[in-house]
């Protein structure tokens, strides 16, 4: 009893210091962004039905653009996530192309790998029509299947040079891409590793001579030991490399060693606005989160009178792991036979929703009477989680849309969270089942190392599924690292919550909003 009495006086203490670290961390990071950005526009290209949203960031003023660069998202991302990049290339002189492939950020229109390679084609002529780049002086730049679809383009669009980041498996053009500089992430998958090797032997080795650029044939591979598949693209290595590779290409008769020494030169400032500007969308974002437990506090209060939990209300950990292992791969094995959630036309959102649902409905079934312990119908603390979960990620949404990544939702998506949300917290809810109640110390970090066992063991069951079933999707596997850093902070959010009502039911539904949301923001519509 003491020990609780302790810690709830250590929390409004916390909650103090963390809110007004929160304000500063939002002033500062707005200061930076501000301080750091390059001229941007915006326009939208409707050639053959594509209706593909494009970002153009222009060099600063007073710096003639010394060529184009067109950049190609990968499978579930989106332009945003391409600024940084963009940004450095501006700052050295070159106009940046970002776009929006076909059910990826704001594309509405739905989405095929066949679709994002046409499409992909489609703005490259439409922006050669408009005088905006010349294919001579211009560069294009993908990561994973956005570099594939890069190499792809050789036959189609001829540039000065491609650059593909961890490209993904894909038949060989007709021809090697002019110029080609590939980066192989030495913590990537194994298939991607092996693509970038598959490359390198159509190209017969690594040719980096001046008179190689002049031929227009140059390849080089780049092997980035320490790099994931995602962190190329926000790499200093990797941008630097790849402008002294496009400048390379443009001017060859010049020496590379003039070359590196001018980008070098140029790159205090650059570096510097660049780094400001991404540092101030990672420490405002930083800032919203440390804002978070106020937020809670406040929303807790709102929901009336705490209530107490019973410790017993949860299966055991070995039994917990068990239960919940089990259950994931008799799931996998289930799905084999078909997706019950293929009407939600999101690309692998339906696999991972209908396997949710499958380890749910098998958990509480295992564990009826702890589920019927635990649930608590009580509306005010429901509609004080909804309240909380809407607010969370509309902020961060915003927030995130603003400089690093699209997570705004746009009508389609809208329609896709409203079709997740009661999935999820079906799955939501089982998991609450699971972990039980919420207390303080070393208890509370048990439980939370429960949590992330669990997790673990449901991405390990989709990794058999790819492997070892014939499983298709394979973006369950690459998006690992931003699956596990929103479980982190999606658990964080959720036993705040709950630690503050004592409610699994109210925990449980704004864990499925923030769910819901991320499912409906990253997957492609299909």
């Amino acid at each position: 009893m003491r020990a609780e009495v302790t810690g709830k006086l250590a929390m409004k203490l916390w909650e103090t210091v963390l809110i007004i670290a929160g304000v500063i961390c939002m002033i500062l990071g707005a200061r930076w962004i501000q301080r750091g950005e390059l001229p941007k526009q915006e326009i939208r290209i409707t050639d053959a039905g594509c209706n593909m949203p494009v970002t153009i960031i222009q060099p600063p003023a007073g710096m003639n653009p010394a060529g184009s660069v067109v950049l190609i998202h990968g499978l579930s991302a989106n332009r945003r996530l391409m600024t940084y990049l963009g940004e450095d290339f501006a700052g050295h002189g070159f106009t940046a192309y970002l776009l929006d492939l076909p059910g990826h950020g704001d594309n509405t229109t739905h989405f095929t790998f066949l679709r994002a390679q046409q499409c992909a084609t489609v703005a490259m002529e439409a922006l050669t029509r408009s005088g905006k780049i010349e294919p001579k002086t211009t560069v294009v730049l993908g990561h994973s299947m956005g570099g594939a679809i890069a190499i792809w383009m050789a036959d189609h669009d001829p540039v000065a040079a491609t650059i593909a980041l961890s490209p993904a498996p894909s038949i060989l053009s007709h021809r090697m891409p002019a110029n080609l500089l590939v980066f192989s992430a030495g913590l990537d998958i194994s298939f991607l590793k092996r693509q970038a090797k598959k490359l390198m032997e159509a190209a017969g080795g690594n040719r980096i001579q001046p008179d190689d650029f002049a031929q227009r044939h140059a390849f080089q591979l780049q092997y980035m030991p320490h790099m994931m598949h995602t962190s190329l693209i926000v790499d200093r290595n990797v941008a630097h490399q790849s402008e002294l590779w496009a400048m390379q290409a443009l001017f060859p008769a010049i020496a590379t060693e003039t070359l590196a020494l001018n980008l070098d030169l140029a790159t205090y400032e650059t570096y510097k606005l660049g780094r400001r500007r991404l540092a101030g969308a990672v420490i405002g974002l930083l800032g919203l989160m440390l804002m978070f437990p106020f937020c809670a506090t406040m929303t807790a209060k709102l929901a009336g009178p705490h209530r107490v939990e019973m410790d017993d209300s949860h299966p055991a950990f070995f039994l917990a792991l068990t239960e919940f292992a089990l259950c994931s791969l008799v799931g996998g094995l289930i799905l084999m036979f078909g997706t019950p959630l293929k009407l939600l036309h999101m690309y692998t959102a339906d696999y991972l929703a209908s396997l949710l649902l499958i380890v749910a409905v098998m958990l509480l079934s295992l564990n009826w009477k702890d589920a019927r312990e635990s649930l608590s119908l009580n509306i005010p603390r429901f509609l004080a989680a909804a309240a909380l979960g809407f607010g969370t990620f509309l902020g961060i949404g915003a927030w995130l849309n603003w400089q690093l990544d699209d997570a705004w939702l746009n009508a389609p998506r809208w329609l896709r969270f409203a079709a997740l949300l009661p999935i999820l917290w079906v799955y939501s809810y089982a998991e609450e089942v699971m972990l039980g109640p919420v207390r303080f110390g070393r208890r509370r970090a048990m439980r939370f190392v429960t949590f992330l066992l669990l997790r673990l063991e449901l991405w390990i069951a989709c990794a058999i599924s790819v492997y070892f079933l014939g499983s298709s999707q394979i973006l369950l596997l690459i998006l690992f690292t931003f699956l596990a850093m929103f479980s982190i902070l999606q658990r964080l959010a959720t036993d705040a919550l709950r630690l503050r009502t004592g409610s699994a039911t109210a925990a449980a539904l704004f864990s499925a909003i923030l769910a819901a949301w991320f499912i409906a923001a990253v997957f492609p519509l299909t």
